[in-house]
């Protein structure tokens, strides 16, 4: 019987609806990095409860330009207040047209009375489209520096450090065959009797290839790479690169903790990662590392039965044992005798 828990739809819906909830997850904070996704232009926290409960302080409101002749009573809008760098966002109230420009008034939906003073339309930054709620909490922890460390660092370090342990474990895996019984758990073969054999003779010749024909590493490395692969050179210069432009993306990334430098930041340590974890096991360095220890060689992959030369290597000769001078005697009874019986004098029969 199938358990329900393992099988394949079951497997398949739990794929799907973790794509979901991840999509969910990130969708919000993808567009507040980045309004145009919405079709906006500009994304704020809000820090003051002047507008709830539409809108609450840690609430993200998403912003796109309008033309100042469309804004109508009753828009929500975000506009700049005198030299302050801070926008406001509240309600318009009253529009006014005096000829040749055009003000709001404005009201926050928990104040009392309007906003002191009319808004021109030339400190309009937009109408507000969308309103994400509690994000602005993760957004202002994210821009401290423990919020950095827990936010960004952190998932990073274990990112990190799960490649590289799967590097080192692939590559563990990979030197570790199944190693063939050792020669000390069997049992000692009895010596055959000393023979007046004649000499071993030599195995007949091979048409082995000749040294030239036999092609290098070297070539087959160069021919896969110019079949369309990408070599291990440059796998390794892009490593590089990486590893000196990844520092500093964290650092900039850590001083401006902004949306655009921590997927920089991010975006180039993950490339470097992936880079190693493409070139160490191709360029072969943690062997050179094993063998610098003391280590064997690994095994060659050569089956031909060739040396470095191309040749076939002549196989060896064994030399014939001298029989001994004067070899015992060996009475070999004939199957299916009975055993001799000793007489009543003693003699055997």
């Amino acid at each position: 019987m199938t358990n329900p828990l393992t099988s394949r739809r079951t497997k398949r819906a739990a794929n799907v609806l973790g794509i979901v909830l991840l999509i969910a997850l990130v969708a919000p904070f993808a567009a507040f990095a980045a309004p145009e996704l919405v079709g906006a232009d500009e994304s704020f926290v809000v820090l003051t409860p002047s507008m709830t409960p539409a809108i609450a302080p840690g609430d993200v409101v998403i912003v796109a330009e309008r033309d100042p002749a469309s804004i109508a009573e009753g828009d929500v809008i975000t506009f700049a207040r005198g030299t302050s760098d801070v926008p406001v966002t509240h309600r318009v109230i009253g529009v006014v047209d005096e000829g040749d420009s055009l003000a709001f008034e404005t009201q926050g939906d928990a104040n009392e009375g309007p906003d002191p003073g009319l808004v021109p339309a030339a400190n309009l930054v937009g109408a507000v489209t969308l309103t994400i709620p509690y994000i602005g909490y993760v957004v202002q922890f994210a821009g401290t520096r423990a919020g950095f460390a827990a936010l960004v660092l952190l998932p990073f370090g274990l990112l990190a450090v799960t490649e590289v342990w799967s590097i080192v474990r692939g590559h563990d895996g990979s030197e570790s065959p199944a190693s063939p019984p050792s020669a000390t758990d069997a049992p000692p073969a009895a010596e055959p009797p000393a023979t007046d054999a004649p000499p071993a003779a030599e195995p007949p010749a091979t048409d082995a290839p000749p040294a030239d024909r036999v092609p290098a590493d070297g070539a087959v490395a160069s021919g896969g790479a110019d079949s369309g692969g990408v070599s291990v050179d440059a796998v390794g210069g892009a490593a590089a690169v990486l590893a000196a432009f990844a520092p500093y993306a964290v650092v900039v990334a850590f001083q401006l903790r902004t949306a655009v430098a921590v997927a920089v930041a991010v975006g180039a340590s993950t490339l470097l990662l992936g880079a190693l974890a493409a070139w160490v096991p191709a360029s072969g360095v943690l062997d050179r590392g094993v063998l610098d220890r003391g280590g064997s060689p690994p095994e060659s992959d050569d089956c031909d039965g060739t040396d470095e030369t191309g040749r076939e290597p002549s196989a060896p000769v064994e030399e014939p044992e001298s029989p001994p001078d004067h070899p015992p005697a060996v009475v070999a009874e004939a199957p299916g005798t009975p055993p001799a019986q000793p007489d009543g004098g003693g003699e055997v029969d």
